[in-house]
């Protein structure tokens, strides 16, 4: 330690001394400066231009500005000198007295020759003083206390300067303009007054204040008056306000109507008279448009009254007339790139009008300008929407897909057409080879229609078609463009393969152990094949002409045609491939035929592409079609259908449709049981969900706001009717004014809502446009009344409107619901599960043994803790992902709804504290290093987080899930009636006699009755041949029919009608069995019934071989009459098939007194099923609709052993497996609505169901128990 030191501490002390001195300096500056600006403003003349008053306040605040800085920049040169030194030493002796000069003596030591070095007692003497320094702080001498006060003092004296420099501008902005003089009235001689007023002779804004002051120089009066006289001739007099001791007297008119002349009175004395002249702005009054749409939309004129938002279609003409407030020089249009319409102004300049074209959206402002050169302080704005002409839709809803027909069939095609404005035509054109195109009009009229259904009956006995004859179709519609002339769109093309009058399937042997297809019916496969490339050129081809419809090609279409003739060549050399394996020279010649028909495809492709048009395109789809027709003609005619033993079938040479079609007539189609059937559609509507939330949020806007309108409505109508003096009235007029304006705004907000709604073009749409219009004209009606002063017309009015938009938004509500009620319904399962793992996990956590001290480790248990602790890790991954999912339904519910936001807000913010996330983390990281206790804290504490998380979810699912619960009260309902019906099937199965089993039963054991299983072992004497349905595995049922029995296929039955996916009934149906829906068949081999088409997983696989039908046969593809084992039939399910639904014959067991049958054995189960599905859709539950699932299958296993064999279903049987479980449902169900609805409902609290594994052992107790066991 030296004397460096010692200065470097001093130096410290200096810098913190120079800073007080600086701070001083300031507060200094701002005192003096503040104190000048208030001289300034008091003493100095009025400061008139704004020049001047610009320059003086630039004065006032840049030069005290310019010295703060300089104060702050400026350092001294000499701030280290040995007298600074000496001057904060003397300064530190007097802080600290212990020091006794010792700091002041070793400065001295600083004068001394820098070459003489320092004795003993002066190294001593430097160390006592710098660790006097160390210990005490010297920089204390000036104490930060002393620092913080000076700054506060500083920056108090800052504001007030600021203070006094916005009052110098907020008195320099009122000071008159250089034109408006102030009036210096010369008091006379006898009084000597002498008086400054402003603003004298003025302007002044119609309704704004004016502020009038008097400022006397030299004697000043006690009192003065200010007597203003209107141009009606009222005079009033009003009493000038000093302000403390200033001689300045003020007054202010709080609203200048009309022109007026004032003075100031003060004793004996008045000033001249100073006159103030009102202007008003130019402002729109009222914007009114009519809106004439082109005439081929056959819409009338729509008129607009005070709308600044509206909607036209693409080539309407907009007649625009605006009215004024007062005469306009100009009005005009502008853009926001600067372009300007002006508007045509009447003689008087009181309106205007304006005509023009609806091509594109566009926003403009109404700029006015008066004659004056004022202009309009806040111009509006008025926003257009074009709503475009689009092209027809078609969708060709039956048969929807490429379908076989035979020669004799009349083919119904079916097809829905939907225009935006008005369809002209709507035709079918159909293609047969060889010949030109055919064109059916099913729509020829001049009156344009929106919507249209198309059907045509195709005879194809009158065509005279041939067996693999190829049809094409397509449907076509005409609406009339924009400019006016016809557009003709097209819709997707479909083929008819017409096959042979009669395919006979007849069963073969398989090869064994399930082995591929013989040679056979390979070339026949690969002909089948090489069809359905060909068919997809086609359909490509079709594409590419449906859209090149523009005069000029697009630029896909180059590409698209190389891809398309690249995609014919490799077909050919398929074909040629295929014809080394064929030996027939028959065959052989057939496939050059279709090799040359697709080269010149290839060809016509090729020149297409290079001619840049498409109209030579059709040419080459007839040569592709044509190269269909013939590869048709390749394929083997006769099907041989055989069954693996494994169930891994065979096929032979068939076409695919034969297979799916043999299928449909023997397979389930067994669909996943617990999917979302909308989840699809979900995806394909998101736009519009989103664009319904905007309008859902406007509406609860208007809807709150028209609420607030109407209650101050009511309280000014109630002033209206006490009013007694004329101010009151005046302020009555006054709100009554700004309730207009307001009205007129949500007036412009409803024709915003409309517009979106126009824009959105959702299927619902008209209707919620129609009732908007209403709640507009409510609007128009209340807004008309309060400028006319009715204000309980306006009430009555405004509540109309209220209450049609409060409908309006609870419809759209309920619309945007359905989301956030799934996504609430998800985040509470998932919260459950997760608090169930976690519960799970403490178990494990809380069941280890505490080891004994000097105990040694076990691998084993430290395996244990590894498997907790990756269990934890993915309780925290599971965690951060519903949070994750929590946070986005927040941000998405926010606008529409915000309470359940809100309760989702709370929940997260309630779960922070507990910091699962890191407890779950914690945990993991300790079992690992094997700190079970500090593990089981964290666990505890993520527990607990987890826990209050669920119950936040809980709380926000209960504020959107009423419709939930008007769900589970449908659910219940349905229900009720389905165990009615069942309860039919009971008695009718208890009324029977000489029942016997049905076969196949291979069920869970724990849902089979005592009987179910004695019956096992009687079923298999009448065992059929076939192998036995298996269960499907993961859920518990009964046993499921049997496939492949012989009788099924005599009967003519399709186990799809039982199965699962059931679709409408129809005119798909053609083909299904008479006996589940008698009357429906349709005669002429139609196609299966449409219930969906089994996976390959599920399915057996068959073998297929082909030979073509004999004659003999009728028209039907599977016919009592033609098979060779109808007497094995049962009688009574050939009676059924030959009654009518509900027909005498129809009853199970026949005869006088049976009861009416019930859902397994009559017709309506098709009925009762679908209702169950119903059920399924309305619970939110996975366990409930598993439930349901279960019921349903069991009923349906029963139906299918029914339809089998002929067998009533026993009724004890029934009662447990289905009645039993359905009555359990409702309880359920009832507990559950007990639980959501109102507070004082009585629900039982400690009743839960019991456990599906232990019903059969609880229902056998209460027997045993009722029995008196």
């Amino acid at each position: 330690m030296g004397l460096p030191e010692l200065l470097q501490q001093l130096n410290q002390v200096i810098l913190r001394q120079q800073l007080s001195l600086k701070l001083k300096r300031l507060t200094l500056l701002w005192i003096v400066a503040g104190c000048l600006t208030l001289l300034t403003v008091l003493l100095l003349p009025p400061v008139t231009t704004p020049t001047e008053q610009a320059a003086l306040l630039g004065i006032l605040l840049g030069l005290p500005f310019c010295i703060a800085v300089a104060m702050l920049v400026y350092r001294q040169r000499n701030r280290y000198s040995p007298a600074g030194r000496h001057a904060v030493a003397t300064l530190i002796e007097q802080t600290y007295p212990d020091l006794d000069t010792s700091l002041l003596a070793t400065l001295e030591l600083e004068k001394r020759n820098p070459t003489e070095s320092f004795t003993f007692l002066q190294k001593r003497l430097i160390a006592q003083v710098i660790s006097h320094g160390t210990r005490n702080d010297w920089r204390q001498s000036i104490s930060n206390r002393r620092l913080i006060l000076q700054n506060t003092t500083h920056l108090i004296c800052f504001a007030a300067w600021l203070l006094c420099c916005l009052s110098c501008w907020t008195l320099l902005q009122a000071a008159p303009s250089s034109v408006e003089t102030p009036t210096v009235a010369a008091a006379a001689e006898q009084t000597g007054f002498e008086v400054e007023i402003q603003p004298g002779s003025t302007e002044v804004e119609l309704g704004h204040p004016l502020l009038v002051t008097a400022r006397f120089i030299g004697k000043v009066p006690d009192t003065a008056t200010l007597r203003f006289t209107t141009a009606g001739g009222t005079s009033t007099e009003l009493p000038l306000v000093k302000q403390l001791d200033d001689p300045i007297f003020a007054v202010r008119l709080p609203s200048v109507t009309e022109d007026l002349a004032y003075r100031i009175q003060a004793a004996d004395w008045e000033s001249e008279v100073s006159k103030v002249k009102v202007y008003v702005l130019p402002e729109l009054v009222q914007l009114d448009s009519v809106v004439t749409a082109p005439a081929y939309t056959g819409q009338p004129e729509q008129k607009n009254e005070d709308s600044l938002t509206l909607s036209a279609i693409t080539g309407s003409t907009i007649q625009f007339h605006a009215h004024f407030n007062k005469p306009v020089a100009r009005a005009e249009f502008k853009t926001d790139d600067g372009d300007s319409l002006p508007l045509v102004l009447d003689s008087e300049g009181l309106s205007a009008r304006l005509a023009l074209q609806a091509e594109q959206d566009q926003t403009w402002s109404l700029q006015l300008t008066d004659r004056d050169g004022r202009h309009n302080r806040t111009p509006p704005y008025i926003d257009l929407a074009v709503i475009p002409n689009l092209p027809p839709e078609i969708k060709v809803t039956f048969p929807a897909r490429d379908t076989r027909v035979s020669p004799l069939e009349e083919a119904l095609v079916q097809g829905t057409v939907v225009d935006d404005f008005g369809l002209q035509q709507v035709g079918l054109v159909y293609a047969i080879p060889g010949q030109e195109p055919q064109t059916v009009v099913l729509r020829d009229s001049q009156k344009p229609a929106v919507e249209f259904t198309a059907a045509h009956l195709l005879s194809l006995e009158r065509l005279h078609v041939q067996p693999d004859t190829l049809i094409s179709y397509y449907l076509f519609a005409e609406d009339l463009a924009a400019e006016g002339r016809t557009r003709k769109v097209l819709s997707d093309m479909y083929f008819m393969e017409v096959r042979h009058f009669e395919e006979i399937f007849r069963e073969g042997r398989s090869p064994g152990g399930g082995s591929k297809s013989g040679k056979s019916g390979g070339n026949a496969q690969q002909a089948e094949k090489l069809a359905e490339q060909q068919k997809q050129i086609i359909n490509a081809t079709w594409k590419v002409i449906r859209r090149e419809i523009q005069p000029t090609v697009s630029e896909q279409f180059d590409p698209d045609l190389e891809t398309l003739a690249q995609a014919q060549q490799s077909l050919v050399a398929a074909l040629l491939k295929l014809s080394e394996k064929i030996k027939s020279q028959k065959s052989k010649a057939l496939i050059g035929t279709i090799s040359q028909k697709m080269q010149e495809v290839v060809v016509q492709l090729n020149s297409t592409r290079e001619a840049k048009t498409a109209t030579t395109l059709t040419t080459a789809l007839a040569a592709e079609q044509a190269s269909y027709q013939l590869l048709l003609k390749l394929r083997a005619r006769e099907h041989e259908v055989s069954k693996n033993k494994n169930g891994g079938g065979s096929k032979g040479g068939g076409s695919n449709r034969s297979q799916n079609q043999l299928q449909q007539l023997e397979l389930t189609n067994k669909k996943q049981r617990y999917e979302t059937e909308n989840q699809a559609s979900q995806a394909a509507s998101a736009q519009p969900d989103r664009e319904t939330l905007q309008i859902l949020n406007r509406l609860r806007e208007l809807a709150e706001r028209q609420k607030d309108l109407n209650e101050q409505l009511k309280e000014l109508a109630n002033k209206q009717r006490f009013a007694k003096t004329d101010e009151e009235r005046e302020e009555i007029e006054r709100q009554l004014k700004r309730l207009r304006d307001r009205q007129r705004e949500l007036l412009r907000q409803a024709d915003e809502v409309a517009q979106r709604m126009d824009q959105a073009k959702q299927p619902d749409s008209a209707k919620s446009r129609r009732e908007l219009e209403q709640t507009r004209q409510h609007l128009q009606q209340s807004a008309q009344s309060l400028k006319e002063g009715q204000v309980s017309r306006a009430l009555n009015s405004g509540t109309r409107a209220q209450q049609k938009l409060n409908q309006l938004k609870n419809d759209f509500r309920k619309k945007s619901a359905n989301q956030f009620a799934d996504a609430m319904r998800s985040l509470n399962q998932q919260a459950e599960q997760l608090d169930k793992q976690q519960k799970a996990l403490n178990q494990a956590l809380n069941g280890e043994q505490k080891p004994e001290p000097g105990a040694r480790r076990s691998l084993r248990k430290n395996r244990g803790n590894q498997e907790l602790a990756e269990q934890l890790q993915q309780q925290e991954e599971r965690l951060k992902n519903l949070m994750e999912q929590m946070k986005q339904v927040v941000q998405e519910s926010e606008k529409s709804e915000p309470l359940l936001s809100k309760h989702l807000y709370d929940a997260i913010r309630k779960t922070r504290p507990f910091r699962p996330e890191d407890a779950l983390k914690d945990a993991a990281s300790f079992l690992k290093d094997g700190d079970d206790s500090r593990a089981r804290a964290a666990e505890a504490q993520a527990s607990r987080g987890i826990e209050t998380m669920k119950q936040g979810i809980q709380v926000a699912a209960e504020s959107v899930l009423g419709n939930d619960l008007e769900s589970l009260k449908r659910a219940r309902q349905a229900l009720k009636s389905l165990t009615s019906e069942m309860k039919q099937e009971e008695q009718l199965a208890s009324n029977s006699t000489g029942q016997q089993a049905p076969r196949g039963s291979s069920g869970n054991p724990g849902e089979q009755g005592p009987q179910q299983a004695d019956q096992k072992s009687n079923s298999k004497q009448a065992q059929g041949p076939g192998k036995p349905g298996q269960p499907q595995s993961g859920q518990p049922k009964p046993g499921q029919p049997q496939q492949g029995q012989s009788n099924q296929k005599q009967n003519g039955q399709n186990p799809s009608q039982s199965g699962k996916g059931q679709s409408k009934s129809g005119p798909s149906q053609g083909g299904q069995s008479k006996q589940g829906q008698p009357g429906q068949g349709q005669p002429g081999g139609g196609k299966p019934g449409s219930s969906g088409q089994p996976s390959p997983q599920e399915s057996p696989q068959v073998q297929l071989t082909s030979a073509q039908a004999g004659k003999g046969q009728g028209s039907q593809s599977v016919s009592p009459n033609s098979s060779p084992q109808r007497s094995s039939a049962p009688r009574s399910l050939k009676g059924q098939r030959g009654q009518s639904q509900g027909g005498p014959g129809g009853s199970q067991g026949g005869g006088p007194g049976s009861p009416n049958p019930g859902p397994l054995t009559g017709n309506q189960f098709r009925e009762w099923s679908d209702r169950m599905r119903d059920v399924e859709e309305m619970v939110g539950d996975p366990e409930l609709r598993s439930r349901v699932a279960q019921i349903r299958e069991r009923a349906q296993s029963m139906r299918a052993e029914f339809k089998r064999h002929s067998k009533v279903p026993e009724g004890d049987l029934i009662h447990a497996q289905i009645l039993e479980p359905l009555a359990e449902l409702q309880t359920i169900l009832s507990n559950e609505i007990s639980k959501r609805g109102a507070q004082t409902s009585l629900a039982p609290i400690d009743r839960d169901p019991v456990p599906e594994k232990y019903s059969d052992l609880v229902r056998r107790y209460y027997e045993e128990l009722g029995n008196g066991k």
